[in-house]
């Protein structure tokens, strides 16, 4: 595999319009140009544009609101998530099966989609707020960076590794928001707490 061949962060995880139309070249192309074209096709997506403005993308556009977002994604956009997502695993498939790139099948990799899959699990399912599922994004970039670089020092790309130190740097300072209320419940404030087992999540609520 390329040392820089990466993902961004929550739309990766998450995140074929497109893509089928791609598979194909895989024999006369380079894989990781082809998946780079596919993801880029969901990025383009109206359903990609929907949730991006609510999810962590990790370019150094992302605000402190990304994290302090109290409310869940409503159906429009639960919906959409789902299609991002289903579309995003086809785009996994060209690279994953091309030996050329066997490192996606080491841990860092496997271990780094399998959180981003149990975080779009909770965040499709209405379980946990956006900022919620934008904090556990931010951790679990963190987790794949620090194992990525202990097996190869160019695994990830400076540029990468310093938006990930300002990332953290914002998610330090600023305090979790209990989730959004019903007005009638707004005395009784709920806080969705989640922590990491393995490359599960559990997450409870809190009164």
């Amino acid at each position: 595999m390329r040392a820089h061949v990466s993902v961004p962060v929550v739309l990766s995880a998450f995140l074929l319009a497109g893509c089928a139309q791609v598979t194909d070249q895989i024999a006369s192309s380079d894989a990781a140009a082809v998946y780079a074209k596919c993801m880029a096709d969901v990025r383009a997506t109206a359903e990609s544009q929907l949730i991006s403005a609510r999810l962590w993308l990790g370019d150094g556009t992302d605000s402190v609101n990304k994290l302090t977002d109290a409310k869940p994604f409503v159906a429009i956009e639960r919906d959409a998530l789902t299609q991002v997502h289903d579309r995003t695993l086809q785009c996994r498939q060209i690279v994953a099966g091309d030996k050329r790139y066997a490192a996606w099948n080491t841990p860092p990799w496997r271990e780094y989609f399998q959180r981003g899959d149990a975080i779009y699990s909770k965040l499709a399912g209405g379980e946990i707020t956006a900022g919620m599922a934008n904090r556990l994004t931010i951790e679990s970039r963190g987790k794949f960076q620090t194992e990525a670089l202990r097996g190869n020092p160019e695994a990830v790309r400076p540029e990468a590794v310093q938006q990930q130190k300002t990332a953290e740097a914002m998610l330090q300072a600023t305090p979790q928001v209990a989730a959004a209320q019903p007005r009638q419940a707004r005395q009784r404030l709920t806080t969705t707490n989640c922590a990491w087992f393995g490359n599960e999540l559990n997450c409870t609520a809190v009164r």
